[in-house]
């Protein structure tokens, strides 16, 4: 496993991250990840050790991204009407099921979708304040040139869904100057039949007392998307083309009562 050193941002912020490899397909980390989730059923691609961590220093608020709440975060077992089918998912469900008999008779999420935001952590005495909002991120501020104090990408998991598409939870860091900035993605795409993003981004202009954090679902049926869009490997186009179901605004405010 690789530690980045963490950076002392605006002498207000720790912000660091870690790199490990893939959780093995047995062991007692595995069994661990499977009781804790309560479900057999996971991504081929587990980056159990990969996290990135951002800490506010005088008040011990963090911010944590890490595999094991990502998966927390999928309804496994419900809401099954909804989830995409292809001829083979069936099948395939039962394939890796590892034999054991619960789980032939329960249909499960095989596209893993998660709608995980991070999760925030805090001391007992100190906690975070939440404030919907309807403040937009300053999108053309961040499309601004500045030094790179920090950046890192991070995969959390990833599934190539029986080689029927693509799953995954990804992450981006940037710390410049004037701030920094996390997108975090979930991104699915069931070949032929669908594609779903749901973006969480999280920025921080210094000087302010809080963090804004942006929550987007976007989702389409393959065939409802122009021909150009449908088969391309651009991620980012693609879903500027996807139909936008929940958009919500918060603040995330961090610093002590009085």
């Amino acid at each position: 496993m690789s530690h980045t050193q963490p950076i002392i941002f605006n002498n207000e912020w720790s912000i660091g991250t870690t790199h490990g490899s893939i959780l093995e397909s047995e062991g007692s980390k595995r069994q661990e990840y499977e009781t804790g989730l309560a479900t057999s059923h996971l991504p081929e691609m587990i980056f159990d050790k990969t996290t990135l961590k951002i800490v506010h220093i005088n008040n011990k608020l963090e911010i944590v991204f890490n595999a094991f709440d990502a998966l927390k975060s999928i309804d496994m077992y419900n809401n099954i009407e909804q989830i995409p089918k292809v001829s083979m998912s069936e099948v395939w469900s039962k394939s890796r099921s590892k034999d054991r008999e619960l789980d032939y008779v329960k249909p499960y999420d095989w596209t893993y979708t998660s709608r995980y935001k991070g999760t925030l952590c805090s001391p007992s005495d100190k906690s975070w304040h939440i404030e919907v909002t309807d403040q937009q991120l300053d999108l053309e501020k961040l499309k601004r040139q500045e030094p790179i104090l920090f950046y890192d990408e991070l995969t959390l998991y990833e599934d190539e869904l029986a080689d029927n598409g693509i799953s995954n939870v990804t992450l981006k860091i940037r710390c410049m100057p004037s701030g920094f900035f996390v997108l975090l993605r979930f991104f699915m795409r069931v070949d032929g039949v669908l594609i779903r993003c749901f973006d969480t981004r999280y920025y921080y202009e210094a000087g302010n007392s809080y963090i804004l954090r942006e929550y987007i679902e976007r989702e389409s049926a393959i065939s409802s998307l122009k021909p150009e869009f449908q088969s391309t490997s651009d991620i980012n186009s693609v879903i500027t083309q996807l139909k936008t179901n929940v958009h919500q605004l918060e603040k995330l405010f961090f610093k002590t009562s009085s």
